[in-house]
């Protein structure tokens, strides 16, 4: 499993104490300022306080845009004096505001004023009796897609096993919350796959059809069987939840960026969703409200997959977290698990195929064994399925060597004691 990095740091009056403040007096400012920060997040910064018990804000997600106007939102009057307090003394401008309820505070992206450095700034907020939580607005990315006619291309899937993995289970009735960029849902091949769309980013529609990223990572895991169309996915009777908490950078190319504050949107609505599994294909800095809510997360029974990170880094150090590398990476530790990463045939926009490649992909892999599992035993917990997916890792001789990689059908076997395996 992955290892533990979570700082010396207390939830416990958070718990018992959802992020909102007042807008900027011009809209057309705090657009400008949104753009701003998903361009660069180093003057920027996260501040939460307690909200008092008794507020029903509305689901996260409710808002139609990631960083639109959080006014709409219940917010109790002493968290209201205790930000707009924040704002004057310290000369911020508010960005955006969302409601963690989960967590029972109030949060808000500010812009830093002219001058100082951040971690001053943070230091003093962070010794302010008013702030349950101050931290950088911090950057993630994305770690870089008769029988349906590209299925013998699928050599991914030919080496965990997949066809006869899914004579055991195709992950029916799994509900995977894909936290990445927008996904192309009208791609034939995840007709009926995806159950929930929402975007934490911006309120563009098209846009969120033709991202790379996601769309790649939603083959991977639930690209349909059997349908006479392009791929089969690892757990293609999934359902997704297509969470946009991240941006694509360039057009036709998959690298992408998320930041701190949509992610935390992204995961609380997994966790309101009542997802199984949460496929986090990114990585970045340890980050205190992030870890919370992927605690909380998995206090609720949800497992989280990502990929395994050698330095600390969220999600990948977390306790619990699946750590996912690929099957081609060399001197990988023997609790990280490894599913293929190198060109793997997978979905792109505009009802098309492509190769992706990276720990992304085979984190999805990961996620969509870990589906046909739970499918089986939805009791199952992370520790569970850590132990049946590394007993079933096989070495297997690849044009490029020997590689590491989880067996899905042994795996299956393992839990069920069926035997529908090749070898």
């Amino acid at each position: 499993m992955a290892r533990s990095i979570l700082p010396a740091f207390t939830f416990a009056t958070l718990l018992l104490a959802g992020c909102a403040s007042t807008p900027p007096a011009v809209p057309g400012e705090r657009d400008a300022l949104a753009l701003a920060a998903r361009a660069d997040a180093s003057r920027f910064i996260v501040i939460a306080v307690a909200n008092e018990p008794g507020q029903r804000p509305l689901h996260a997600g409710s808002t139609p845009r990631g960083y639109a106007d959080g006014a709409g939102y219940l917010v109790s009057d002493g968290a209201r004096r205790a930000l707009r307090a924040l704002e004057r003394q310290y000369h911020l401008q508010s960005v955006a505001a969302w409601p963690i309820g989960l967590l029972h505070l109030q949060c808000a992206v500010y812009a830093m004023p002219a001058g100082g450095t951040r971690e001053r700034l943070l230091a003093r907020l962070q010794a302010d009796g008013r702030v349950a939580l101050a931290e950088p607005l911090q950057d993630y990315s994305v770690r870089g897609a008769p029988p349906d006619p590209y299925a013998a291309a699928q050599s991914g899937n030919a080496r965990m096993d997949i066809s006869a993995a899914h004579r055991i289970s195709r992950g029916r009735g799994i509900r995977i919350a894909l936290i990445d960029t927008g996904l192309a849902s009208d791609h034939p091949d995840l007709r009926g796959r995806v159950d929930v769309e929402r975007n934490f980013v911006d309120d563009d529609a098209r846009r969120f059809q033709l991202d790379r990223h996601g769309t790649a990572i939603a083959g991977v895991i639930a690209a349909n069987a059997d349908n006479r169309i392009g791929i089969a996915g690892v757990a293609p009777e999934s359902q997704l939840l297509a969470l946009k908490a991240c941006w694509q950078l360039q057009e036709g190319r998959d690298e992408a960026r998320c930041n701190s504050f949509t992610l935390a949107q992204a995961l609380a609505s997994a966790i309101e969703l009542k997802a199984n599994i949460i496929n986090l294909s990114l990585s970045g800095p340890p980050d205190r409200l992030l870890e919370a809510l992927a605690e909380r997360a998995m206090r609720a029974g949800i497992i989280i997959v990502g990929p395994d990170g050698e330095e600390p880094s969220f999600p990948g150090s977390l306790r619990n977290v699946l750590g996912v590398a690929r099957s081609e990476d060399q001197a990988v530790p023997p609790d990280v698990l490894q599913a293929p990463g190198r060109e793997v045939l997978t979905l792109a926009p505009g009802g098309r195929y492509d190769f992706s490649s990276g720990s992304s992909i085979a984190t999805g892999e990961i996620t969509g064994v870990t589906a046909l599992l739970l499918a089986r035993r939805p009791e199952l917990d992370a520790r569970r399925v850590h132990a049946l997916l590394r007993d079933a890792t096989d070495t297997v001789a690849t044009a490029a060597g020997p590689a590491r990689t989880v067996n899905a059908c042994r795996a299956l076997e393992s839990l069920t004691g069926e035997h529908d395996c090749l070898n």
